[in-house]
């Protein structure tokens, strides 16, 4: 009911995987990168591995 109405006044829900983006804001400032990395590989699912699979890759390509 509580999210009805907040939809009711104007109020657009997003995931928690999309808090996470907000928080980290840029991908470039590795010194969170560890933390929001790690939350999203333990909890995000299938995004979680195709993050973990990308952080692999560009491990390996020498960036």
């Amino acid at each position: 009911m509580a999210v009805r109405r907040m939809v009711q006044a104007g109020v657009v829900p997003i995931t928690w995987m999309a808090v996470l983006g907000e928080w980290q804001r840029d991908w470039a400032r590795e010194e969170t990168i560890a933390g929001a990395g790690g939350v999203q590989a333990q909890h995000g699912g299938a995004s979680g591995v195709a993050f973990a699979w990308e952080t692999q890759l560009l491990a390996g390509s020498g960036r």
